[in-house]
């Protein structure tokens, strides 16, 4: 790595410090034998960019890929990687350090990713390893603008060697490399990772050795930068390729016989022309509790909400409704199971921390079986039962904003397949919540471009109003005002309109809501007109037209106001604020493992109001959506009065 001494980043010792190590490297390189690399078979065919966050080294990701070019199955424990380190606590080593293999045993033709180790709950798999420096304290490093890595033999010469950008490092044995190193890979400003602390959910960009024109000089003739990296798979997009339809997936890998590291997404129902989702849905097993499993038509809802809007959202399940890859079954793997051993308590941690004691983390399972191929198109979920130590009903799910990873735990909740009306419920509350986190992964929040919730004309399943009760059939009906007459009568346990005790309103009461099969999940388009909390009036509804004889109840007085009136209807307890609805639909980040500062960057709204409203300061219109930061969201235990509705629901049935 080329040797930069700034005064502000990096103390005058450490900076002697890598001078005085990069001349050791060097002079090793001299001392070593000269002469040709190996003829082991095994060499590096792909490096994915290190991308960071500014001043903020551990959330820089960076993967290698290793392949085995021989006619024979090869040990990778009998080698080591050569690179820079980091600590974990963003501190850059003095001088090179080596990191030993795991002893998993590479196929002829056999693709493998290694990536640094940050924390425990990595665990890797056939096709992926995470690693550490023989201390336990550092993990390989480069930026997008210097590095290297180096593949030593166990006599500790140079079987394979790549370098870019502005490093000088040289081989342990010369000859290895030769001329100028591979061109640094393009800056991209205001870079905006996402939570992931998994190297291996980063796909910014890569240098690759193609597997059509696989080339071992040992010069930067053999290396190819790519945008479309495909980790533990054969380098088979073409450089030139696009991504027409903004989805993540490049047109090649959308037709007959086109493939992505080896995948055949065109089976799988990827097609030109549409925007495809992919989505690898594993759970616990749940013999007893049907929360935990993915009901077929939860997902069937999901799919249909998001293909009106030319959104091909494609489940994969394993085998649970039928062992053969198709599609219709939601089967993208054929006979493997996706179940996993039951756990009480299963979490997604913020950082690079381990879940708490007795729990699994969620790192676990996405770092686990999961195929690395997918991880560049596919989004993680897991159908978990609770986040609480105790394994008590609780929270929903968690998930990252934005990223690819989501957790749903319902366990606990007492849902069940037994009646109509609670299989209804079943299938209801795991659609909405599936899609209410998936959401998250995509980029929006609670309140769509805001984390305010509870706004009734957000007509959007990722506001609590509707996640689990489900949008009206008509949002000019009624149909709103009594989903805002629930939440209050239940999260802020206020009386409302027939319903004269906090907590009473009954679940199967909410009209087109959850205890039937007709529940409507969406996310909005963005149409309903803004509500003033200053002067709210009773006769716009929610800014989506108003039925005769419907209104908006805000002040919960049973009638309608002639005149307008202040209140926040939203529950906070903060300044009156403007209702801003928003378009999801359009915003949505199909995208995974790259930059997100496009999602997270402040927006003007589509408001009328705001179209010709200045960039300003903050104020009642609040025209500007302020810009946010990636982030873990984590959902509030629903209202005590929901978990006694449904346990009622039991009591009933039997």
């Amino acid at each position: 790595m080329a040797v930069q001494c700034n005064s502000i980043l990096i103390l005058w010792r450490a900076c002697i410090g890598r001078v005085v190590g990069i001349l050791f490297g060097v002079a090793i390189a001299s001392a070593a034998a000269t002469g040709p690399s190996l003829a082991d078979g095994l060499y590096f065919s792909e490096v994915a960019v290190n991308y960071r966050a500014v001043n903020d080294r551990l959330r820089a990701k960076g993967w290698i890929e290793i392949v085995n070019k021989s006619d024979k199955p090869v040990d990778l424990g009998s080698y080591r990687l050569r690179a820079w380190g980091l600590n974990r606590r963003g501190r850059l080593s003095d001088a090179p350090l080596t990191f030993a293999l795991p002893q998993k045993v590479l196929p002829p033709g056999g693709y493998h990713v290694l990536a640094g180790k940050l924390f425990d709950a990595l665990k890797g798999n056939d096709k992926s390893s995470y690693i550490v420096s023989d201390d336990g304290r550092y993990f390989p490093y480069w930026s997008d603008a210097a590095g290297f890595v180096e593949l030593l033999s166990a006599d500790g010469k140079t079987v394979d060697f790549v370098r870019f950008g502005t490093e000088t490092t040289a081989p342990i044995t010369l000859g290895s490399w030769t001329g100028k190193s591979v061109p640094a890979f393009p800056a991209i400003a205001n870079y905006q990772p996402s939570q992931s602390m998994d190297p291996l959910d980063n796909y910014d960009r890569s240098i690759v050795r193609r597997a059509a024109e696989f080339r071992t000089t040992g010069t930067k003739e053999d290396w190819t930068h790519v945008a479309f990296p495909t980790p533990s798979g054969p380098n088979d997009v073409p450089p030139e390729a696009v991504d027409a339809d903004k989805d993540g997936i490049p047109n090649t890998a959308k037709v007959a016989g086109g493939t992505f590291a080896g995948l055949d997404l065109y089976a799988m129902g990827a097609r030109p022309g549409q925007r495809d989702l992919f989505i690898h849905l594993e759970h616990l097993q749940g013999t007893n509790d049907p929360g935990l499993v993915p009901q077929r038509a939860a997902l069937d809802k999901v799919v249909q909400a998001f293909k009106g809007h030319n959104i091909h959202v494609h489940f994969d399940v394993g085998n649970l409704f039928g062992p053969a890859l198709t599609p219709a079954d939601y089967n993208l793997s054929g006979d493997i199971s996706f179940e996993r051993p039951f756990i009480k308590c299963t979490q997604l941690p913020r950082g690079a921390a381990d879940a708490e004691k007795g729990c699994s983390s969620l790192y676990e399972y996405s770092s686990d079986r999961f195929d690395v191929r997918r991880r560049p198109i596919f989004r993680f979920g897991l159908l978990a039962s609770s986040q609480l130590q105790s394994g008590e009903k609780g929270k929903s799910g968690r998930s990252e904003l934005p990223g690819n990873k989501f957790l749903v735990t319902l366990g606990q909740w007492r849902l069940s397949t037994q009646g109509e009306q609670r299989k209804n419920v079943l299938t209801n509350f795991q659609a909405g919540t599936i899609m209410h986190e998936l959401g998250h992964t995509l980029g929006l929040r609670h309140g769509g471009f805001e984390d305010g919730n509870y706004k009734p004309n957000y007509f959007s399943i990722m506001n609590y109003l509707y996640q689990l009760r489900g949008l009206p059939a008509s949002a000019a009906g009624m149909g709103p005002t009594q989903r805002y007459y629930y939440t209050w009568n239940h999260t802020f346990h206020s009386p409302v309109p027939g319903h004269g005790t906090a907590e009473s309103y009954r679940l199967c009461d909410v009209p087109d809501g959850p205890c039937l099969a007709t529940m409507i999940i969406d996310y909005s388009d963005g149409s309903g007109k803004s509500l003033d909390e200053a002067a709210l009036d009773e006769r716009q509804n929610i800014g989506r037209g108003a039925d005769a004889d419907a209104f908006a109840d805000w002040n919960l007085n049973a009638g309608v106001d002639a005149n307008t009136y202040a209140r926040s209807i939203t529950g906070d307890q903060g300044p009156l604020r403007v209702l801003r609805d928003h378009d999801d639909w359009s915003a949505l980040t199909l995208v995974s493992g790259r930059s997100y500062a496009t999602a997270l960057q402040a927006k003007r709204h589509a408001d009328p109001d705001c179209r010709t409203a200045p960039r300003a300061p903050a104020s009642r219109l609040r025209c500007w959506s302020a810009p946010s930061s990636a982030r873990i969201v984590v959902e509030p235990t629903p209202p005590i009065g929901l978990f006694n509705d449904l346990q009622r629901m039991e009591q009933e049935r039997r």
